[in-house]
């Protein structure tokens, strides 16, 4: 079977797929913890992995998965039916991701994977047009606490008029997120002629399509579809393109 590996910032992701390409329960661990990490090598005939981590952790996994043959995935100019338009190196989970999100849409569709990063990417015509890139919730907190003074950081809600700090802080983390969404979900509106679906994933993908659907009657965005392991799930589309 089908060994896929999701190698992020902060966390590593793995899933056996079955013959028909079907995820079982994934697991994860922090990736300074990857050395504990109990992959189930006995079940895996082939091994794909997306990673965005560098070559340390590359070596590191290789070893620990010895003796399978470990196939570090790279974007492609074209690959499962899309083609690249990125200008420079493309992140392998983002392709991953696009690839996975088109084979579940086949229509104008923003790309949301909500990590340690924010990516915010467009497909359209079978076409990865662009997209960007912002800090994760997470980091746009964290720059709050770490470069002013006396700000409460506490753990707070999201709200339409914040009257705390705690609130105030948390929704506007939010709305900066919400607000680069819009703005691509219009840019690919006007290029594509459609109103584009949204596919969202990543550890922060429910709060903030949470923010987003709470906004939909004020925007025309229409309901967030939320895909677990994106990146597992393309990899899985992927692994048909390698011999084995």
């Amino acid at each position: 079977m089908l060994l896929v590996i999701d190698i992020g910032n902060t966390r590593t992701k793995w899933a056996i797929a079955d013959a028909a390409g079907r995820l079982q329960e994934s697991e994860v661990c922090l990736n300074t913890e990857l050395a504990k990490a109990n992959f189930p090598i006995a079940q895996a005939t082939k091994v794909l992995v997306a990673n965005v981590a560098g070559e340390v952790m590359a070596q590191q996994l290789s070893q620990l998965l010895s003796p399978l043959p470990v196939h570090f995935v790279t974007a492609k100019p074209q690959s499962y039916g899309i083609k690249n338009a990125y200008a420079t190196n493309l992140g392998v989970d983002r392709w991953a991701a696009l690839v996975a999100a088109w084979h579940r849409t086949k229509h104008a569709t923003v790309v949301v994977n909500a990590g340690t990063a924010i990516t915010i990417d467009t497909l359209a015509d079978g076409v990865f047009l662009g997209g960007t890139i912002m800090p994760g919730l997470h980091l746009l907190r964290a720059s709050l606490s770490e470069n002013t003074a006396q700000l409460n950081v506490g753990e707070g809600a999201y709200a339409e008029f914040p009257i705390n700090t705690p609130d105030a802080i948390e929704t506007g983390c939010l709305n900066a997120v919400v607000g680069a969404i819009h703005l691509m979900q219009k840019r690919l509106e006007k290029r594509s002629g459609w109103l584009p679906k949204l596919v969202m994933t990543g550890g922060d993908a429910r709060h903030i399509a949470h923010a987003l659907n709470a906004q939909a009657a004020n925007t025309g965005t229409k309901q967030v579809i939320i895909i677990e392991n994106l990146v597992l799930q393309g990899l899985v589309l992927l692994s048909k393109e390698i011999p084995d």
